[in-house]
């Protein structure tokens, strides 16, 4: 949402180059959030972005075992052109941290995509596919590799890092002296 705010604010002056990152790239049935370092990080990132109004606390009894069916739908709808792409990727972040829906879910992840205006036979045909996975294991693994990505999100300005919730002023900052 920040660096969202942030590119609205730049305009064309800052290209964000958006890339997955399943943390983890296959499920984990054993993934709980009640009572977990899950909750703890959540009711963290919940009171540092108060302001934004971007994270409601997770009410659901299950929890996402994994990422990678919203991030294959991102990867599909791009195809559609970046109109597309921005309008499903806004819609997937509040999906899972405002509105608590289960993006491990194909058929929640699949509602999403519909509510975005996206093609959906295009989606349905790309999805089903499965070339969409290989793109983000490709991604996954140049985040490794290229730049130690660990954790999202981290957001990589003229090979500085930022992990984790950073305040707006840092991502200007970093922003500002990558332009020189």
């Amino acid at each position: 949402m920040r660096l969202r705010r942030l590119q609205d604010e730049l305009g064309d002056c800052l290209v964000v180059e958006w890339r997955a990152f399943p943390l983890r790239p296959a499920p984990d049935p054993t993934a709980t959030f009640k009572g977990t370092y899950r909750e703890d990080a959540w009711r963290r990132c919940h009171a540092m972005a108060r302001g934004d109004g971007a994270f409601a606390m997770w009410s659901r009894p299950d929890y996402p075992d994994w990422s990678l069916p919203a991030l294959e739908a991102a990867k599909c709808v791009a195809r559609q052109g970046p109109e597309a792409f921005a309008r499903l990727h806004l819609r997937l972040y509040e999906a899972f941290f405002t509105h608590g829906r289960n993006i491990a879910d194909r058929a929640e992840v699949t509602a999403v995509v519909g509510e975005s205006g996206a093609d959906m036979a295009r989606f349905a045909a790309d999805y089903a596919g499965g070339t969409a996975r290989d793109e983000v294991l490709h991604d996954y693994e140049r985040a490794v590799s290229e730049h130690g990505v660990r954790a999202i999100p981290t957001v990589v300005v003229g090979g500085r890092r930022l992990v984790g919730l950073v305040d707006f002023a840092e991502y200007r900052k970093a922003v500002e002296e990558a332009a020189g």
